[in-house]
């Protein structure tokens, strides 16, 4: 996965977002010039999204990942409870939570930093949870060509606990690639190593 699934098709403009947000800020009724606490407040929001929550656009998964190395064994590498953070482009809100991702190496290896600049790379993007998962996995599979990779997030999305049903809840999506898909007993290895404590 080298594209996001919802491409960033020119660079960020720091001044145009932090004017836009002192603007929706007015249209919700407050008067941002004469509010202390909201005076810089533009500018501040625009420098997260800009340097932060957006981060990963500057990046291209594969290279985040990092140099694979040789490694002829075939045992399961694990990397579980990974938090992380992300934004999903429906109410531009964040959910938080944790990621386990496993691979099993067929000749290359990665190291386990690797696992988690990839995860953030993808996650600091506007994306769906349901995303995140298969594309991590993806980049995995095209990158390393193990025999199988997989990813299990459990996130708490704002945009269900803060509006609509208003409920705190943990969402889990999986992605299951090669043996994790083919093996039954492999899946059910890995979903049971990431609730060990």
């Amino acid at each position: 996965m080298t594209d996001p699934r919802i491409p960033r098709v020119r660079p960020a403009d720091p001044a145009a977002m932090a004017a836009a947000i002192d603007a929706f800020l007015q249209a919700a009724g407050f008067d941002t010039s004469a509010e202390p606490h909201l005076q810089r407040s533009g500018e501040r929001v625009a420098d997260a999204w800009s340097a932060d929550l957006l981060e990963g656009y500057a990046l291209d998964p594969a290279a985040a990942l990092g140099d694979p190395f040789p490694d002829d064994a075939q045992d399961l590498v694990l990397v579980k409870d990974i938090e992380f953070f992300s934004s999903c482009p429906h109410h531009l809100m964040p959910y938080q939570g944790r990621a386990h991702i496993a691979y099993v190496p067929d000749g290359l290896a990665i190291g386990f930093s690797g696992i988690v600049r990839l995860l953030d790379c993808v996650a600091h993007r506007l994306t769906l949870q349901e995303w995140l998962t298969r594309d991590v996995t993806g980049t995995i599979m095209n990158v390393l060509k193990p025999l199988g990779a997989a990813c299990i997030i459990e996130a708490t999305p704002m945009c269900v606990f803060a509006r609509g049903v208003r409920r705190p809840c943990k969402i889990a999506s999986t992605s299951f690639e090669g043996i994790f898909r083919e093996d039954p007993a492999l899946r059910r290895d890995v979903i049971q190593a990431t609730r060990a404590e």
